[in-house]
């Protein structure tokens, strides 16, 4: 199979290296996914076929598939750090790509025979899609009216499914349905409906939706007429469909920031390449006060997001009984971040990231603000997807008296090894997912601990200054959870407090992310502890205190624009094809 590493080229760094350098150099247009094309078919509203063509050759699936069933999925880094390359180029082929790890999740998460056959399906390379939301019923999907009647020998569907990626391309779609009239928690269920085993003829589409974002996705509606299944295309256990999607969801959310990090990348990149660049008059933004803080703001947003992401993947590995809340906690402010990034970087950049196609002037690839921009649309879509964001609110704020519950402080290490670039893992252990937490995230409870460990005389006063003002807040926060009154409908006050809890536990991942990397080789971004100020700082700035120091800016951005003529602006050389 092309591309695919192996040998001693094995592990986290040996298949993401092998993937980047089979996807090319995108400002090559004879790259597997270049640039200029990608904009030009954004811009016709066309699937990337020949992209994900040579995706799926490559082998890229291998790594949605669990190694206890065949595939190559040990530590869910790889595959969350190959989408990251991918959407990094075209957001459109990752998430069209990355929806079969989706459809296939709940698979994984139920076992038994059906992720077997679940490991064949997606082996074959075929998509793999899943039917969740229906129109006119928001994201509740305990509201599903898609009905699924078991059988003794088969299950008969009928319904629809809206709007769903892939719905139309897919080889088979994990749907949810309504398996008993009466209501309740155990009224849905989960059924793999193959194309290739149920009659065409009782299968039909509803029209491309026409998306702001993701022009060329395959979005489409899908309708059940009395499609009939075997009794063996039930995944998991019958009435057990809405738990197996939320402990499912508890591991696709974390991985949804590979494209939000990918998306990211483009936008850091072609700003980073815009400020230098000369106007007529010979000015660069680069030489400017205002724009060189708003470049260093915007590097500290791409950091958070990408501190999320390790945290978050690497949660699910170590601390799965707490991905109830961490989950909704990296969905919530990892796209509310990278949408900050975007805004700012466009009032930045001004009419440049308005253009769309590929014809625009100057120095940069002639696509590069063509790509910016698909890119800000495109990433719109992960704050939607997976649950919006008013949907994770909600989670943390249900979660807040789990995280107040007495509980003892776990040691420190124990909560930084998972974040350590020495950690290996050997597989994800869903059978215990909780639905609920027991004590919240470990990670915060920890935070008084982390902000004390950082206060070592070698981290820089700014730094220190900022970690105390978000711990301290965090202090102040559970005081006030505490005085939250206990209501079925969370009040405007609770989901605001959920946002603050967000904002603080993002403030520990990047706490603990830089305690972790202590005595690792430092790339460009590790000379000092810059980048960690201006996370911090910037955490704290949307938390109600004063925006990024400009001498923390500056700093943060000298730092960036070494790493970004290294090859990228990243907190993980030695996770990626970065030396």
């Amino acid at each position: 199979m092309t591309g695919v590493a192996t040998g001693a080229d094995v592990g986290v760094l040996g298949p993401v290296r092998a993937f980047d350098a089979f996807l090319g150099d995108p400002a090559d247009d004879g790259a597997v996914i270049s640039t200029r094309r990608s904009v030009v078919l954004d811009e016709r509203s066309a699937f990337p076929e020949d992209e994900i063509a040579a995706v799926t050759a490559f082998g890229l699936q291998r790594w949605y598939i669990p190694a206890a069933h065949g595939g190559m999925l040990t530590d869910a880094l790889v595959p969350l750090l190959m989408i990251r390359h991918l959407a990094r180029r075209d957001f459109t082929v990752a998430a069209a790509h990355g929806k079969t790890f989706l459809g296939a999740i709940c698979a994984w998460v139920a076992d038994g025979p059906m992720a077997n056959r679940m490991a064949d399906l997606v082996g074959t390379g075929r998509p793999v899609s899943w039917g969740l939301t229906e129109r006119g019923r928001g994201s509740d999907l305990s509201r599903s009216a898609t009905t699924a009647r078991i059988g003794t020998g088969s299950v008969r569907v009928d319904g629809g499914k809206w709007p769903i990626n892939n719905a139309v391309r897919c080889r088979a779609m994990t749907v949810l349905a309504r398996s008993d009239d009466r209501g309740g928690p155990r009224s849905l269920s989960l059924v793999l409906v193959d194309k290739e085993e149920a009659d065409p003829a009782t299968i039909a589409y509803e029209p491309k939706v026409s998306s702001h974002g993701l022009r060329g996705a395959n979005l489409a509606g899908i309708r059940f007429d009395g499609s009939v299944v075997g009794a063996d295309a039930v995944v998991g256990p019958e009435g057990h469909g809405l738990e197996l999607v939320l402990k499912s969801l508890q591991l696709t959310r974390p991985f949804t920031t590979g494209l939000s990090m990918g998306a990211v990348d483009r936008a850091l990149a072609t700003a980073l390449d815009a400020a230098a660049v000369p106007d007529g008059a010979g000015r660069r933004l680069l030489d400017s006060p205002a724009a060189r803080h708003a470049l260093g703001v915007a590097v500290a947003d791409a950091l958070l997001v990408e501190c999320l992401m390790l945290v978050g993947v690497r949660s699910a590995h170590a601390f799965p009984g707490e991905m109830a809340l961490v989950s909704a906690l990296v969905k919530f402010l990892g796209p509310d971040t990278a949408d900050l990034l975007f805004r700012d970087l466009t009032h930045l950049l001004g009419p440049r990231a308005l253009v769309v196609g590929t014809e625009t002037a100057g120095t940069l690839h002639p696509s590069a603000f063509g790509a910016f921009q698909k890119a800000a649309r495109d990433s719109r879509v992960v704050g939607i997807f997976d649950g919006n964001s008013v949907v994770n609110l909600n989670m943390i704020v249900n979660e807040l008296p789990n995280q107040l519950r007495p509980a003892p402080a776990p040691p420190l290490a124990e909560v930084l090894a998972p974040l350590r670039t020495d950690a290996q893992f050997d597989a994800l252990d869903t059978t215990v997912l909780r639905l609920v937490t027991r004590h919240g995230s470990r990670l915060l409870r920890s935070l008084p601990a982390l902000v004390d460990a950082t206060d070592d005389g070698r981290t820089s006063p700014a730094a220190v200054a900022a970690a105390r003002r978000i711990g301290a807040e965090y202090a102040a926060l559970l005081g006030e959870a505490e005085a939250l009154p206990r209501q079925s409908q969370p009040d405007p006050l609770a989901f605001h407090l959920a946002e603050r809890f967000a904002l603080v536990f993002g403030g520990a991942c990047a706490l603990a992310v830089h305690l972790a990397r202590a005595g690792t080789v430092p790339g460009p971004l590790g000379e000092s502890d810059a980048w960690l100020a201006a996370v911090l700082e910037r955490i704290a700035n949307r938390l109600g205190a004063e925006p990024i120091d400009g001498a923390v800016a500056d700093a943060l951005l000298d730092a960036a624009l070494r790493a970004h003529a290294g090859g990228g602006v990243t907190l993980l050389p030695s996770w990626t094809e970065r030396p």
